[in-house]
């Protein structure tokens, strides 16, 4: 089924993939074609009658774990797959075009923080280590104990055979620290990292101007390849998008809301020895949740990344709920582009009220792009005309 939709390109094509889905969130492509799907528990969707869409029949119930709320992943083996809770990694073993689990569940990692941004996106890099994003306990976290444990990537070699009890989230290794919430990440064919982050609400910055948020922070695009600190700043300091008096976009600043005691200068947050300068910095509040490079050749869009903004209610007038391009020259974040959302009565793009809010996004066999919409219990589809 098309949807209406806003495109920048006219040969672009947004149809309803699957419906009825409650909270699709973290999606993956099975080894057979198959989509796998978090939405509260582990979804199979498949397209048996090839008519464009998974209907209810087309679907089945692959295995469900107490909490499930975002995370899935295959391992790159595809043995298993791999979904989280917000304190727990769980994983079933797999075989080519299993729809449903053949045994019970086995925890992979425990004991991860509860609570606060409680989604724990999932990768594997080719090496098989598993990868945990896990948020901040708040809007701006100021305990060390948080700083310690959120707001961070940790990297798990997982051992074989599995301890029964898993292994401890305090064992896996950081990899990458101050994120306040890298709610989506993606591991290239050279095993770098690429994350979005959302930033902080309600900001205030006295030198330049007071309340400043409407349009500050900018969302961080991270680049996260072992070089150089491995810190990216949170709580301590944020990127700007556009400040009247500032200096323009991805400027780092320090953040003056902190208590006198924990605050840092705006040249500690601007040495790239201390902090981790983002790969680019995106509008404020798009609430970045996913990201690919996309390497098919259905799109015009090869090599580039894809990245799905949720929306965020602490925006006037809101903005997000849409899908971006961010185009690579060399491994460097040349620009960024709007190519799918709400469309208003003029054609225009319309930011902030469509009634898909992306979560995930994934490339398909097909090569088409799947986006997941926890709103509208949606997997939409996006496709080329040639």
């Amino acid at each position: 089924m098309k949807l209406d939709a806003y495109v920048s390109d006219p040969k672009l094509c947004v149809y309803v993939y699957a419906e009825g889905m409650r909270a699709a969130r973290q999606m993956a492509f099975a080894p057979n074609g198959d989509l796998f799907v978090n939405n509260g528990k582990v979804t199979v969707l498949w397209d048996a009658n090839a008519d464009g869409q998974s209907s209810s029949s087309e679907r089945s119930e692959f295995a469900s774990a107490s909490g499930l709320n975002h995370g899935l992943v295959f391992a790159r083996d595809a043995k298993f797959v791999y979904a989280s809770s917000d304190t727990t990694v769980f994983r079933w073993a797999y075989t080519s075009g299993l729809r449903t689990a053949s045994g019970p569940a086995q925890v992979v990692i425990s004991a991860m923080p509860s609570g606060g941004h409680s989604s724990r996106s999932l990768g594997f890099d080719g090496r098989g280590r598993l990868y945990v994003s896990v948020g901040s306990a708040s809007n701006v976290d100021t305990a060390q104990q948080d700083w310690d444990q959120r707001s961070q990537i940790r990297r798990f070699a997982l051992p074989d055979p599995l301890p029964a009890a898993g292994v401890a989230y305090a064992s896996g290794e950081v990899i990458a620290r101050g994120m306040r919430n890298e709610a989506g990440f993606f591991i290239d064919a050279d095993d770098h990292l690429w994350g979005v982050e959302n930033g902080r609400d309600n900001l205030n910055d006295d030198d330049l101007g007071g309340d400043i948020h409407n349009d500050n922070p900018g969302e961080e695009l991270n680049f996260v390849d072992g070089q150089g600190a491995a810190f990216y700043g949170y709580p301590f300091c944020y990127s700007e998008f556009a400040a009247v008096g500032g200096k323009g976009q991805g400027t780092q600043w320090a953040d003056q809301s902190l208590a006198a005691n924990l605050q840092k200068s705006d040249a500690y947050c601007r040495d790239a020895n201390n902090v981790h300068p983002p790969a680019y910095v995106m509008p404020a509040h798009w609430a970045p949740l996913g990201i690919i490079q996309y390497t098919g050749r259905a799109l015009p869009f090869g090599g580039d990344l894809l990245i799905p903004s949720h929306g965020s209610w602490n925006r006037d007038p809101a903005s997000g709920r849409v899908l971006a391009h961010a185009h690579l020259d060399k491994g460097r974040v040349m620009s960024l582009t709007t190519i799918v959302g709400e469309s208003d009565a003029s054609g225009a793009l319309k930011q902030g009220t469509w009634s898909v809010r992306p979560v995930d996004v994934r490339q398909g066999p097909d090569d088409a792009v799947y986006i997941s919409d926890d709103a509208g219990g949606r997997v939409v589809k996006v496709g080329y005309m040639r």
